[in-house]
């Protein structure tokens, strides 16, 4: 099982807090979020992008994925045509850290006009060796049906989906039934944990499947990560990331 974490749970880490902490955690992978201060961006310069990426590798840490924000909702071509170059950057700077995949959103109904900026941009993608990733998250696109009916509208090599399992449950479809609709295009699996008020807590303290989740996966061949999305950059409420991260693999190990 390769576990990885979102840094939306450690926006005060810098890059080589990010990389030494994954390691003595026991993590085989980091989720870097881009933007924000300690994060990612694309005005990172090549010097930069080389020196991260072997942070990264001096600790044989992956760089599975980037955390996007491109979106592709509604019809106004200004709009599109800025995302469509915001997840081209973000796919270049994914590929010169050596991350095969990048998050992206839909961002709200998708139209015609938005699945041609889409394919297009996911098309470019690909040549670059990276896959965008539509994470199974915003209205209309919550359940694993929804998000399958996307990706057959772009028909797009460059396009797969991450599965955050909680969004697709919230929505009362099954794991199975998630799991018929996109489990062949799944590369990346968010989780999370939430009590009964649906407050994030550690991960076994709340009411998250957790082991339907691995055995679901594990059964039908899923060997790509999952990564413990710790919403500490919204919430800073939430326990400290030295406590949520360590917590999550060792309860991950016992699953």
């Amino acid at each position: 099982m390769k576990l990885s974490f979102s840094t939306l749970g450690c926006p005060d880490w810098t890059i080589p807090q990010i990389v030494e902490n994954a390691a003595a955690y026991g993590f085989h992978g980091v989720e870097l979020r881009i933007g924000g201060q300690r994060h990612v961006d694309p005005s990172l310069s090549k010097d930069e992008r080389k020196k991260i990426r072997a942070l990264f590798a001096a600790q044989n840490i992956e760089i599975p994925i980037l955390s996007g924000y491109a979106i592709f909702n509604g019809d106004d071509r200004q709009h599109l045509s800025k995302n469509y170059d915001t997840l081209l950057d973000d796919a270049q700077l994914a590929a010169d850290l050596g991350a095969p995949y990048l998050r992206i959103f839909p961002g709200g109904p998708i139209t015609a006009q938005g699945l041609e900026f889409l394919r297009a941009a996911c098309d470019a993608a690909h040549k670059m060796g990276v896959t965008a990733l539509m994470e199974i998250h915003t209205v209309p696109y919550r359940t694993g049906r929804q998000t399958a009916e996307l990706l057959t509208a772009v028909n797009s090599p460059g396009l797969a989906v991450l599965w955050d399992v909680g969004h697709s449950l919230a929505e009362n479809e099954s794991l199975e039934d998630s799991w018929r609709y996109v489990g062949a295009n799944v590369r990346h699996v968010h989780i999370k944990d939430h009590d009964a008020a649906d407050q994030q807590v550690l991960m076994g303290e709340g009411t998250f499947p957790t082991a339907e989740v691995v055995k679901l996966l594990s059964d039908n061949g899923y060997n790509g990560y999952y990564s413990l999305e710790w919403e500490k950059t919204w919430k800073p409420e939430l326990q400290e990331p030295e406590i949520a991260l360590p917590q999550y693999v060792q309860y991950m190990k016992e699953i």
